[in-house]
């Protein structure tokens, strides 16, 4: 056996090793209790001596430029791909969301071995001199993250499976209510007016949503807490104020016809804790909860907290059978004419694609075409060699003489990608 075989085989073995010991939770707790699994694993790499390795600068450079360069995608999100064990690579998500918000991630995995993937959520970088903040990680072995978004803003999701791990897999991505709905569930309720809309021929902004439901209709606890208030005041009427368990927020209810609870009374999710009316400055409208949220910055907007509409995403219409194929693109902008691009993942009615620089974008599947279909056929009028990437400092494959026909099946930068026979790589178009 050559040295490349020889060290490969040591590589896989000592991978082996580092995935058969993470499942060690004792060890793992109190060693790296501070540290994600992500991280953990890393150093877990480090400490066999694979730093430095091929494979581990791959792996490492894939996560970075996950985070770096992240595909813009809108939640909710559903996506089938598929991870091949020898390219070690990451994928990110970049996507708004908003305080109240539970965001929900869910991976349904294919793989034969026991394999895992790291799955975490950071808060996106305002400029490139900042750290990413890791917010949080899924426990060894989960597949799944839940998480209550606090504020506004841009968030990545980073996914990565270990080294050496051929893995499928669907993923979602949902946003749920982070609280229950402050209505009774057999009521028809109707959310009238929203947080923002003008008040007093636009003198106030209103700090709230209206829910409009029957009289004497249930106003219910949306989480379980402590009833820090119930009084009564001009603009409100009657109101109760709840403080969700573990949570910086005070729910405020409003124009009650009749308050049941007290101050500093538990409640558990779902209690009746009054009645709707109209009370205070609402006499003349129809009956309706007014429901508001504070946090110690002032009023939130309460609708992604009962009703972010954001749990059914788009049905995948794509080919999934062209999940890890190498096709052509036929979109003559953003430079991609004639780019070869391995399909990495299939949503709606497209792909998530690898560049042949590593970089990642989506593309329509009416957008791309086979690579069985040449686009030409040339006659080398000097040496070329064929470079297994279209960079002219990497390995080459071959040396093709003078008037070898070779078949080009696309473009990139300044390289052509041939085929001849069993052989398919890069060579310089130019002299």
């Amino acid at each position: 056996m050559n040295n490349n075989g020889t060290f490969f085989l040591w590589f896989i073995t000592v991978v082996a090793s580092v995935m058969l010991f993470s499942c060690n939770n004792r060890f793992t707790s109190t060693l790296f209790k501070s540290k994600s699994p992500h991280q953990q694993y890393e150093q877990r790499l480090k400490d066999a001596g694979l730093e430095g390795s091929t494979l581990f600068n791959q792996w490492i450079s894939s996560s970075d430029r996950s985070l770096q360069q992240p595909l813009t995608i809108s939640i909710p999100y559903l996506e089938k791909a598929y991870f091949a064990g020898d390219k070690p690579e990451a994928a990110g998500f970049i996507f708004e969301a908003r305080n109240g918000e539970q965001l929900q991630i869910k991976l349904t995995l294919q793989t034969l071995d026991s394999a895992r993937m790291f799955i975490d959520l950071f808060e996106a970088a305002q400029d490139t001199n900042t750290q990413y903040k890791n917010l949080f990680a899924a426990d060894t072995g989960d597949t799944s993250l839940v998480y209550d978004i606090s504020d506004n803003g841009k968030y990545i999701l980073r996914i990565q499976p270990e080294l050496l791990s051929n893995i499928s897999y669907e993923l979602t991505i949902t946003a749920e209510p982070s609280l229950a709905t402050p209505v009774g569930s057999a009521a028809k309720p109707n959310i009238g007016s929203f947080f923002g809309d003008g008040r007093d021929a636009g003198i106030r902004k209103h700090e709230g949503i209206d829910i409009f439901a029957k009289r004497l209709t249930p106003a219910v606890a949306a989480a379980n807490g402590i009833i820090s208030n119930v009084g009564t005041n001009n603009l409100g009427g009657k109101v109760v104020f709840l403080k969700p368990e573990g949570r910086p927020i005070n729910l405020y209810y409003a124009h009650l016809d009749s308050q049941l609870v007290t101050t500093g009374q538990s409640v558990v999710l779902g209690d009746t804790i009054g009645l709707i009316g109209n009370t205070g400055n609402a006499r003349t409208t129809p009956p309706h909860l007014h429901f508001g949220i504070y946090t110690p910055k002032g009023a939130v907007d309460p609708l992604p907290f009962v009703r972010p509409g954001k749990s059914t995403p788009s049905k995948i219409i794509a080919d999934i059978k062209q999940i890890g194929d190498t096709v052509r693109a036929t979109v003559r902008k953003d430079n991609l004419y004639n780019t070869p691009l391995v399909i990495e993942a299939a949503s709606q009615n497209g792909y998530r694609v690898i560049l042949p620089n590593k970089n990642k974008t989506f593309i329509l599947q009416s957008q791309v075409a086979s690579l069985s279909q040449p686009l030409k056929t040339i006659t080398l009028n000097q040496p070329k060699l064929v470079f297994t990437d279209p960079d002219q400092f990497s390995s080459s494959i071959i040396d093709y003489p003078i008037g070898a026909k070779l078949v080009v099946i696309g473009e990139y930068s300044d390289f052509y990608l041939i085929k001849r026979g069993s052989i398919k790589g890069w060579i310089l178009q130019r002299p």
